[in-house]
């Protein structure tokens, strides 16, 4: 298979289809528009500022498997946007390990390039968790032992994520011992060399290294922290930090000792090796946080007599921060996947794009109970808390209002794109 320009592997040259290829050359397509022909096209998985990503069905196979369609027209005049695809393009083909999303194909069209992947039907890691009925310190080891796996494997290859969250962390299929693969290398980068840095920031907030955001350039430890996020979050249920701003995240990590703090009563049944082990990859200095190599030696990954006393289960304390913001996020996220789809139609679709943009169907999830749900947890939330007010500690309280907070500024953001519904709501209607 040859190579081009951009260091991306070309298309599979397919056989056949005499037809559909003298066609499509007539009308001006590319040669491996043909490929389109092979998939059946299912629901929207999510919407971008570029494009979206479609659940597909390979014919040939029979294969289940993920689609990123990018429109040409939202990249174009955008060289850097457009180097970014082809970046994403060209480390997901040299990349190849059992936790990281699996490059498949990818063609184009006169308007659109589509990138084929491994489709994760699992679930998200948290999504995932929340599921479960008991979740152990135990578990943690084994889903970060995973993480650091991939990322080993990445830095060996001068690949650096620099997205490293959550959301981007899904399991393969819905069994119990299904493995977990990173995805969306849409801002990785492939370095020149293993101490090569980039200075261009990149990464969401709360869970990107603070030296992205600084000017001195960035490399495979901002990895590193961002799974040192991961493990917290995975241990308490809620975030390790709350600022919104820029000025705000750099002053919150290093306001104090270490960047974070492990809140009581949340903490408590935490093992110290667990907490090290945070504190190890929240390293404030690139040049001192370990590398993946020397996490996976780390006395909370490897020692068994901690495996067999860390047996308690934390999940009905992790699970109360975890549903809040599963519920908050998804009463925000399906207003925005269908805003951001009908967005792009007005921007860039015609006749031809039209049918790769489809709006998934809202009745699936109701956005409304999704706000009223979360609605009715902070008001838990609230008034357990007044119950218990005297036992709370100052950064208890601290921690309480940031997480209410956050969770409130969601809700509004949900209720001003659906008024009139949640005004109905108010009013005692039903939403239709």
């Amino acid at each position: 298979m040859s190579q081009n320009d951009k260091g991306v592997l070309e298309p599979e040259r397919v056989r056949g289809h005499f037809v559909s290829k003298f066609v499509n050359k007539l009308s001006g397509q590319p040669d491996s528009y043909v490929n389109r022909g092979n998939y059946t096209f299912g629901k929207t998985l999510g919407a971008g500022t570029f494009g979206v990503v479609r659940q597909a069905r390979k014919v040939s196979t029979d294969e289940d498997v993920a689609v990123k369609i990018i429109l040409k027209k939202a990249l174009k005049g955008n060289d850097i946007q457009l180097q970014m695809l082809y970046d994403e393009l060209s480390i997901l083909q040299h990349l190849s390990h059992p936790n990281i999303v699996e490059f498949k194909d990818w063609f184009e069209s006169r308007d659109k390039f589509y990138i084929v992947t491994q489709l994760a039907i699992g679930g998200e890691l948290f999504d995932r968790i929340l599921s479960k009925g008991k979740f152990t310190e135990l578990d943690a080891v084994k889903i970060v032992v995973q993480i650091l796996g991939a990322i080993e494997y990445m830095h060996s290859q001068d690949v650096v994520h620099r997205d490293l969250k959550p959301e981007n962390v899904l399991y393969v299929d819905n069994s119990d011992s299904s493995p977990i693969v990173i995805a969306d290398f849409g801002i990785a980068k492939k370095l020149k060399n293993k101490n090569d840095l980039i200075f261009k920031a990149a990464g969401s907030l709360g869970y990107v290294a603070p030296e992205v955001l600084t000017e001195g350039g960035h490399g495979k430890p901002c990895d590193i922290w961002s799974l040192g996020v991961i493990t917290y979050t995975l241990l308490c249920g809620y975030s390790a930090f709350i600022a919104e701003t820029v000025e705000g995240f750099l002053e919150e990590c290093t306001r104090s000792k270490f960047p974070v703090k492990f809140h009581k009563p949340y903490w408590d049944n935490i093992s110290d090796e667990a907490k090290n082990f945070i504190l190890r990859s929240l390293t404030l200095n690139p040049d001192e946080r370990p590398t993946a190599t020397e996490l996976l030696e780390d006395p909370w990954i490897t020692s068994k007599a901690l495996h067999e006393r860390v047996t308690t289960n934390i999940l009905p304390d992790v699970k109360k921060g975890f549903d809040l913001r599963k519920r908050f996020r998804d009463a925000v996220e399906i207003v925005k996947l269908n805003n951001r789809i009908q967005r792009l139609k007005n921007l860039y679709a015609d006749e031809e794009s039209e049918s790769d943009l489809e709006e998934n169907p809202v009745n699936y999830l109701n956005p409304l109970d999704a706000v009223g749900a979360v609605a009715h947890g902070l008001h838990e939330l609230t008034m357990s808390s007044h119950k218990k007010m005297v036992e709370l500690t100052q950064e208890q309280l601290k921690l309480k209002s940031a997480l209410t907070q956050d969770a409130f500024a969601q809700i509004v953001n949900a209720a001003t794109k659906n008024k009139h519904k949640v005004q109905g709501y108010n009013n005692g209607e039903s939403s239709q």
